[in-house]
C-alpha cells in the first residue's frame, strides 16, 4: 500500500484509535481500588474458576508478614497489599502501640514472589487493641493507585503515597481523633482525576482531597458526623455530573469531587453507625447497614436536601459489615449468617436464607455472622467469602443456588478481605497468606 497524505492520516487515525482501545482494555482489567476500579465490586471476567482446592486452581500462595484486613489491589502485573506486625498481632500478648508498623508489600501477579516490602512505623498510638479492633486489626485500609503512585491510609497515621518501587514519596497527616467506641479505622482512599480523597471521618472528622503528585489539601469539608462512618466514597456519573456520594449516621450526601461543594444530601435510617459503602445502579444509590437493619435507595442528580422528592424506596433489610454487590438488577449482600438478595427497584426481598456451609468450615470455628468481606459480581456469578475462608459461588439468579464451595487448607484465617480479581485471576487474602486462584 502505497502511503499517500489522505491515506496516512487515515493509518494514523486507525492506529490510535486501536491503541487507545488497548490502553482502556488494559486499564480495565486492573483492579485499582477498595471493590474494583470503579468501586463497583463487578468484573466482566468469564474465566475465574468457580472450584478450587490445594490440588486444583490455585495458582500459587504466599505467606504474609503479619495480619491484615485490606483488600489487595492489582496495577499491570504487580499487587499491592499492606499487613502489620509489632502489635496487635497476639491477643494474649498483643505488645505495645508504640512498636506498631505496616507494611505495604508489592508482590508478581504471575509468580507469587514478593518484589518488595516497605515498612510504615506508626507514628502516634492507634486505639487499644480490644474489642472490634481485635476482629480486623490495623491494617484495614485498601491502598488505591493511579499505575505511578500507590497511596496508603494508615489510620491516625495518615495519609502516605510510595512510588512504584515502594519509596515514600510524601505523608499527609489527617488528624488522630478516635470514634467514640475506639473500634479503629478502615475506610479507604479514592482517586479523581488528580486528587486523592479520603473519608477521614474517623480520624480528622472530614472529608479531605490532596493533590495526587504533592499531597498538598485541596478542599476539606469538616463534619462530626462522619466519626462514625467507616464508609469509603464511591464517584458516580449521572446525566454527565460527577458526583462523589458517601454517608454518615443519619445522612446519605454527594460532592462535587473538584471542589468538596455538596450536591445532594438525604435523610438516611443508618442513625448510629455506617460500616457499608454505597453501590450504584440505574442512577440510584443504595446503602444498608444498623444494627436493626434499614436499607434506603436515592436517586442521584439532586439539589439540595433530596428527602422528600428522591427517596427510592426505604427498607429494613437484615444487613451486616460488607457491601452488596448488583447483578442483573438485584443486589446480593450476605449478614449474620444468611444469604439475602432483594429487587433494586423496590427494595423488595427476593430471597433470605441461611447460608449452607461445608462440614469442614463449619468445624473449623468459621463466623458468618461477623462476615467483613463484601460479595464479588464475577462474570454474572456471586463470589463470597466468608470469614473461615469458605468462599461460596452463587447463580446471580432469584434463589439461593450454591454453584461451589471452596475452602483453603490449614488456614482458618480469619479471612476479613474482599477479593480481586483481573485477567482470569481471583486474589484472596487471610491473616496468613496471599491467594492467587487461576485456571
Amino acid at each position: 500500500m502505497k502511503f499517500t497524505p489522505l491515506n496516512r492520516i487515515a493509518f494514523l487515525a486507525l492506529f490510535g484509535t486501536v491503541l487507545s482501545n488497548s490502553l482502556s482494555l488494559s486499564v480495565a482489567e486492573d483492579w485499582t481500588r477498595f471493590r474494583g476500579s470503579d468501586g463497583s465490586g463487578v468484573s466482566s471476567n468469564e474465566n475465574v474458576p468457580t472450584v478450587w482446592n490445594e490440588e486444583k486452581n490455585i495458582q500459587w500462595s504466599v505467606d504474609l508478614p503479619g495480619p491484615g484486613s485490606s483488600c489487595p489491589i492489582i496495577v499491570g502485573d504487580k499487587i499491592f497489599l499492606t499487613c502489620y506486625t509489632g502489635y496487635g498481632v497476639n491477643a494474649e500478648s498483643p505488645g505495645k502501640p508504640s512498636d506498631l508498623v505496616r507494611h505495604l508489600l508489592c508482590v508478581d501477579r504471575k509468580s507469587g514472589k514478593t518484589e518488595w516490602t516497605t515498612a510504615i512505623p506508626s507514628t502516634v498510638d492507634e486505639d487499644p487493641y480490644k474489642g472490634f479492633i481485635a476482629e480486623h486489626g490495623f491494617a484495614s485500609s485498601t491502598p488505591t493507585s493511579d499505575g505511578d503512585m500507590v497511596y496508603v491510609m494508615c489510620g491516625k497515621s495518615g495519609l502516605i503515597a510510595f512510588d512504584m518501587k515502594g519509596a515514600k514519596v510524601w505523608h499527609v497527616d489527617l488528624g488522630q481523633n478516635s470514634d467514640p467506641a475506639k473500634w479503629g479505622d478502615g475506610t479507604s482512599p479514592v482517586l479523581y482525576k488528580d486528587l486523592v480523597i479520603v473519608n477521614a471521618g474517623i480520624t480528622g472528622h472530614a472529608m479531605v482531597a490532596v493533590e495526587k503528585k504533592t499531597g498538598k489539601e485541596v478542599w476539606r469539608v469538616n463534619d462530626e458526623k462522619l466519626t462514625n462512618s467507616w464508609a469509603t466514597p464511591l464517584i458516580v456519573n449521572v446525566n454527565g455530573r460527577d458526583e462523589m456520594v458517601c454517608a454518615s449516621p443519619g445522612k446519605i450526601f454527594a460532592m462535587n469531587p473538584t471542589t468538596g461543594a455538596e450536591l445532594w444530601r438525604c435523610d438516611s435510617p443508618l442513625k448510629e453507625t455506617v460500616c457499608a459503602s454505597v453501590v450504584h445502579h440505574d442512577g440510584v444509590v443504595f446503602l444498608m447497614g444498623g444494627r436493626q437493619g434499614a436499607a434506603i435507595a436515592v436517586r442521584c442528580g439532586g439539589t439540595g436536601d433530596v428527602s422528600k422528592t428522591n427517596i427510592v424506596w426505604e427498607k429494613p433489610l437484615r444487613s451486616g459489615i460488607g457491601t452488596p454487590v448488583v447483578a442483573n438488577g438485584k443486589l446480593y449482600w450476605s449478614a449474620s449468617g444468611l444469604a439475602i438478595c432483594a429487587d433494586c427497584k423496590t427494595g423488595e426481598e427476593i430471597f433470605k436464607t441461611r447460608l449452607v456451609q461445608t462440614t469442614e468450615t463449619a468445624q473449623a470455628g468459621g463466623r458468618p455472622a461477623a462476615n467483613y468481606p463484601s460479595a464479588l459480581n464475577i462474570g454474572n456469578k456471586i463470589y463470597l467469602t466468608l470469614r473461615n475462608g469458605e468462599t461460596q459461588v452463587w447463580n446471580a439468579s432469584s434463589s439461593y443456588e450454591v454453584l461451589s464451595s471452596n475452602t483453603f487448607a490449614n488456614d482458618e484465617g480469619p479471612f476479613n478481605a474482599t477479593g480481586a480479581v483481573s485477567d482470569g485471576q481471583l486474589l484472596i487474602r487471610s491473616n496468613k497468606k496471599l491467594y492467587c486462584i487461576g485456571g
